[in-house]
């Protein structure tokens, strides 16, 4: 029954109490009917990519189901809690992700999730460590004999929602030395803001390396190009088709951070929307597992 497109359930298989497995995946089931509560053989049930928004209580009741693929549905569960992104791979066990999902439905046991992580790309000396500690303290400057980043180097951000929420950011500045390169793959995520920082005096940026990188590393997650224009030179970039070629890369702004900080409350302001509409936030997780992605996110 996998991949026939049904939006209703045929209540004919509630009929099949001996099934022990159940694939209808890739339909368009919005909700989870009854009847399958009546098939208390499964084992494993999957809904892979349907438009399941909630779930029944009764599902508990399916005591010896132990492989659950919610994975690809508008449920207010984070990816992680369902298992690896990719369908060949299992998902996770059914009583972690329904002890997790019915964890949530008490108001006193969840919180709304305002966090993500703000990930700085570019070349050595481009300026990321000293864009992200602007972010964080306008008033910073940088030492005549600072060293550049290296490594990474991980800054906490909050800024206030309009609903009186506060959002935190963790904003992550990669070294950008060749050596570095290598380790971007263990540590660019989905859930993430990125901003590529450009020096436009060096016009050493491989525009498209850094985009493909995060293209496909983050699951074209949005970007923001920062062309910080030290001692004021300005760089010619082809914005059109960049743009059409990666649909993520949102805008592009310029700064010059040694210059009375000039365009750095319009990039704070761009950050502030497009980290703030990140589909994860304001879902709902436990306080527990806020604990844990929070330890996650701040390195």
């Amino acid at each position: 029954m996998y991949d026939n497109q049904f939006s209703e359930f045929p209540t004919v298989v509630g009929n099949l109490v001996k099934l022990r497995s159940l694939d209808l995946g890739s339909n368009q089931l919005g909700t989870l009917p009854d009847v399958v509560g009546q098939l208390t053989n499964l084992t494993s049930l999957s809904l892979y990519r349907n438009r399941l928004s909630s779930l029944p209580a009764w599902i508990k009741s399916l005591e010896r189901l132990d492989r659950l693929d919610l994975r690809g549905n508008p449920l207010p569960i984070l990816p992680e809690v369902l298992g690896p992104k990719y369908s060949w791979k299992n998902p996770n066990l059914a009583s972690e992700t329904l002890g997790f999902y019915f964890s949530l439905q008490s108001e006193a046991g969840s919180v709304p999730l305002y966090e993500a992580k703000l990930i700085l790309v570019g070349e050595g000396e481009a300026g990321k460590a000293s864009l992200a500690k602007k972010i964080d303290n306008e008033a910073y400057e940088r030492l005549q004999n600072e060293k550049s980043t290296e490594g990474i180097d991980v800054i906490r951000w909050d800024f206030p929602l309009p609903d009186e929420n506060t959002f935190c950011v963790n904003i992550w500045d990669f070294g950008g030395q060749e050596i570095y390169h290598a380790t971007h793959q263990f540590f660019l995520t989905q859930r993430s803001l990125y901003l590529l920082v450009a020096d436009t005096r060096q016009e050493n940026t491989d525009f498209y390396y850094w985009l493909t990188i995060v293209e496909l590393l983050s699951e074209s997650s949005p970007v923001l190009v920062i062309k910080n224009e030290k001692q004021n030179r300005k760089c010619e970039i082809d914005e059109s088709l960049f743009k059409s070629q990666f649909n993520n890369l949102k805008n592009y702004l310029s700064t010059n951070l040694q210059d009375d900080n000039r365009g750095l409350e319009s990039i704070k302001d761009a950050i502030r929307y497009h980290i703030s509409t990140l589909p994860h936030v304001g879902l709902r997780v436990s306080k527990n597992t806020l604990l844990l992605l929070h330890c996650a996110s701040s390195g």
